[in-house]
């Protein structure tokens, strides 16, 4: 209890002065001690706080700022009493003494009942601190945020109690918890409303949903900060229909006994819904817009008189749309950074709405200085000429989110660093804004090194390092090799895979993503392979080897997604030993072909795509040049990506693909062969001059025309994909993205034998993970449903679960 008193001796020296000189006098401080506390630190502490100071004035008996001073102590100094008393009056002057009781410092606090991980999270949300000085009122505050705690966990039966020990000055605390068991919700139950069902609604608590035997996997925890986002969603749903003036007029959480004795407390959840009427747009009037036109702005915000009111869509078409077709992108795009958009909704008689919207444009910025921080391997030069932020250049929110897209297309840089943007600093003065990238390497080079055992090779070794950031003007320069020269974006490759000496394959590719400082790919690949056969069958004996250049050209219309390329390519067989081999004659065979793509790729992660597609149409000619194997080619792909929620995407894949002749004659050597993954493809050293076309679920070649008995592969392709996948982790350390997929493929050996419903079809799980060495590895486990002939003794061809593991984004 705090009290302010003074010495009886000082109150009977003034009870001995008669009545009429008994009224307040001003005396001077001559004195302040304090008592209660030994050190002069803390003596000092107090009386500064206390704010009463030698040769200051006071009145007696009573002045405010004793008054002042004792609440002062009490809430700054920790204390549990105070009192301030006169000491002696020595004419004019007085000696003051305060007298002060402390809190005991906090020794340790214990905790009963909770989890070590429960503990520490607790100890970062609790006002209290080791050594301090702890109030009663720190303790209760304390109690009540392990209980809330709980409670937001689940555990509304929850109970906590706290005691204290003392030793000298030191407390013990202990905060003991009685979770009990944790109450799901049982019910929800909706009055009021009248235009949606309870079923409808119910989806729209997407944190509150009743507990269903079904839902094994996940308990229906109820907390309060979820049952307040459903609540707020659950009124978005109705003002997105045009119910503007729905509210929840009432809420109710209870607890409910069940009617059999022994079972635990049910959860009841209960919302009181005013819907109101349903409401449409009777007038949309623009406010303070001089650089568009109100057509244009009523345009851009999609709504128009007698429409439903639909308040996500107004949001969206005001302040953002991913393609950049909303209002404000009408103004951010074009340096108006300080655009400010201010819709009013108001009601008028019967069901219509007036929205006023009124425009604040402000002036037009520019990009002042562009900083790059964090780029520790990758030279600031292969950065600069990805991102559309040039200094100079008028300010724009697209080119900012285009730089970060292409930065995380990079692959170089963790994305947690440069999702959210770059820091932007607004100079009001000089109308520029400045900008800092803050990036986090992370690697991206691929090391692969695997064996197995199986197929027609036996024993197959394979060794493969890809340096997706290499530098190969750094490899004369003996400092560079850290361990190897990095930093300019290049693309190195090199792959040896042997069996002894019954197979080898080597190769090695090299990519300039920006030749000539322009966004103009260039590379090449070269590769040689030789392949016998088994001591057991005939003799015969192939070589290949090949070689590639390719060119590649970022376009500018339809817009800069699209890209252009032209490959060379040259292949030469030799086959000795065996006649008409894969469809080549014995002796030397050699292929001259001209490849040319038009892609458009706006994806927005290279890995992990959420949004966004990639297409691509090429066409290859081989040239009927004499001595030269002759073809043409044609593949359509199709890649798409739908956000479905935070992390969670639906892609949907297409791929048609034809081989035809250019002289009339049959095309046997080139052709589509269908199933298996690259591994197994490898092992079994199947495909030579065939095209690979991978699907899970069957076994490799299994899929297509058969020329007695053996996969020949078919010149029409059919390949139809789709996933729904779930980015459960990314980290530069570790990244996993499980998914589920349904596949349907078919090759066809012409349009005679082409019929588009005979597909072979697949369905099954599987999950992407990304590791630093390895790069991203695809494991997959795939129900073939359809039937097909075998292609081997090790399978039977009968529908059943056959797993698959791909390095790379092989599918």
């Amino acid at each position: 209890m705090l009290r302010l008193r003074f010495v009886l001796a000082a109150l009977v020296a003034f009870a001995a002065v008669p009545a009429s000189a008994q009224t307040a006098q001003t005396y001077e401080i001559l004195g302040v001690e304090v008592d209660g506390v030994t050190e002069d630190s803390e003596q000092t502490f107090i009386i500064s706080i206390a704010d009463l100071r030698p040769g200051e004035r006071v009145q007696l008996p009573y002045d405010e700022a004793f008054g002042e001073a004792v609440r002062g102590l009490y809430e700054r100094a920790q204390v549990s009493d105070a009192e301030i008393t006169v000491d002696r009056v020595v004419g004019d002057g007085v000696f003051l003494t305060i007298r002060v009781t402390q809190e005991p410092r906090l020794g340790v606090v214990e905790y009963e009942g909770l989890s070590k991980g429960e503990q520490d999270e607790l100890r970062d949300r609790l006002p209290l601190i080791r050594g301090r000085r702890v109030r009663p009122a720190d303790v209760e505050q304390s109690r009540l945020i392990v209980q809330s705690y709980l409670r937001e966990k689940g555990f509304r039966l929850s109970s906590v109690s706290a005691s204290q020990k003392l030793d000298g000055d030191r407390l013990t605390l202990t905060l003991a918890a009685n979770k009990g068991d944790r109450v799901e919700v049982e019910d929800v139950v909706f009055v009021g409303n009248e235009n949606f069902s309870e079923r409808t609604l119910r989806k729209r608590l997407k944190n509150t949903p009743e507990d269903r035997w079904w839902r094994f996997w996940k308990r229906e925890t109820f907390t309060q900060s979820g049952f307040e986002e459903d609540k707020d969603a659950l009124i978005r749903y109705y003002n997105d229909r045009g119910y503007y003036g729905a509210r929840v007029v009432r809420d109710s959480v209870y607890l409910r006994t069940p009617e059999a004795s022994g079972e635990d407390p049910e959860l009841v959840v209960e919302l009181e819904i005013d819907e109101g009427p349903k409401y449409h747009v009777r007038e949309v009037v623009f406010e303070g817009n001089t650089l568009y036109t109100d057509e244009q702005l009523e345009f851009a915000l999609g709504i128009e008189p007698g429409d439903v009111y639909n308040r996500s869509l107004i949001d969206r078409n005001l302040y953002y749309s991913p393609d950049h077709s909303d209002v404000a992108s009408l103004y951010t795009d074009r340096g108006y950074l300080r655009f400010n958009v201010a819709p009013q909704v108001v009601e008028v008689p019967g069901d219509s709405l007036d929205i006023y919207v009124e425009i604040t444009e402000g002036d037009v910025y520019e990009f002042g200085t562009v900083e790059i921080a964090g780029n520790t391997r990758t030279k600031e030069h292969v950065i600069r000429r990805e991102i559309r932020t040039v200094p100079g250049q008028t300010y724009s929110r697209q080119a900012i989110e285009r730089s970060v897209r292409d930065l995380v297309q990079l692959n170089y840089f963790d994305q947690s660093s440069i999702g959210g943007g770059p820091a932007i600093r607004p100079n009001d003065e000089d109308k520029t804004v400045d900008l800092t990238y803050s990036l986090a390497e992370t690697s991206s080079d691929q090391l692969e090194l695997s064996g197995g055992y199986g197929g027609s090779l036996g024993l197959l070794l394979t060794a493969k390092v890809t340096f997706n950031n290499f530098s190969a003007q750094g490899i004369l320069d003996g400092s560079a090799w850290k361990p190897i020269p990095a930093g300019d974006g290049q693309q190195l490759s090199l792959q040896v895979v042997t069996s002894g000496t019954r197979y080898q394959n080597y190769t090695l590719a090299f990519t300039e993503p920006w030749f000539r400082g322009r966004p103009t790919p260039v590379g090449f690949s070269l590769g040689f392979q030789n392949f016998s056969n088994s001591p057991t069958q005939e003799d015969y004996k192939i070589l290949l080897g090949t070689a590639q250049v390719f060119a590649r050209t970022r376009l500018k219309w339809p817009d800069d997604y699209f890209q252009t390329g032209t490959t060379l390519g040259y292949r030469i067989y030799d086959i000795d030993g065996r006649s008409n081999l894969y469809g080549l004659p014995e002796g030397v065979s050699q292929e001259l072909t001209v490849r040319q793509t038009l892609s458009r790729n706006n994806l927005d992660n290279p890995l992990f795509p959420q949004a966004g597609s990639r297409n691509e149409l090429s066409v290859t000619i081989a040239p009927p040049v004499p001595g030269f194997i002759q073809y043409h080619k044609t593949d359509l792909e199709s890649n798409w990506y739908a956000p479905l929620a935070n992390k969670l995407s639906l892609s949907l894949k297409t791929k048609f693909g034809y081989i035809g002749s250019l002289t009339g004659e049959d095309v046997e050597f080139q052709r589509y062969l269908v199933g298996g993954s690259p591994l197994e493809t490898n092992r079994n050293f199947v495909g030579f001059g065939k095209d690979l076309v991978y699907l899970r679920g069957y076994p490799t070649t299994a899929i297509g025309p058969r020329s007695e008995g053996e996969p020949v592969g078919g010149r029409i392709l059919n390949v139809f994909q789709t996933e729904l996948q779930y980015v459960a982790l990314q980290t530069p350390q570790l990244s996993v993205a499980p998914y589920v997929f349904a596949d349907a493929a078919n090759s066809y050996d012409g349009f005679s034998d082409y019929d588009p419903a005979r597909l072979y079809r697949s369905a099954g799980f599987g999950a992407r993970v990304i590791l630093p060495i390895l790069g991203l590895v695809d494991l997959n486990y795939g129900y073939g449903i359809d039937p097909f002939d075998p292609v081997s003794t090790r399978d039977d061809g009968l529908p059943k679960w056959r797993g698959q593991v791909t390095l790379g984004a092989g599918l």
